[in-house]
């Protein structure tokens, strides 16, 4: 399984959809909140250039916002 990673805010209401989309299909993920934790703050900055959230990383994958049809193809690429 491909490591998820997920760079949030309390308040930002993509961010809820995306933790409750992985929790309905079983995904598990890491969640970092970019709003409390400063060193995650600077990494989801490093890896998007961007301060928008949520931040998504699949494996090598990196998206910006939530898809729920790109991720689902990310993750179908991953079990072949």
């Amino acid at each position: 399984m491909v490591d998820i990673k997920i760079y949030t805010t309390p308040t930002c209401p993509y961010c809820l959809k995306a933790k409750e989309y992985f929790k309905k299909k079983g995904i598990q993920y890491k969640e970092h909140n970019v709003a409390q934790d400063k060193e995650a703050l600077k990494e989801m900055i490093r890896i998007s250039g961007g301060r928008s959230v949520p931040v998504i990383t699949a494996g090598e994958e990196v998206m910006i916002g939530f898809d729920q049809s790109r991720i689902e193809k990310i993750l179908e690429e991953q079990k072949e």
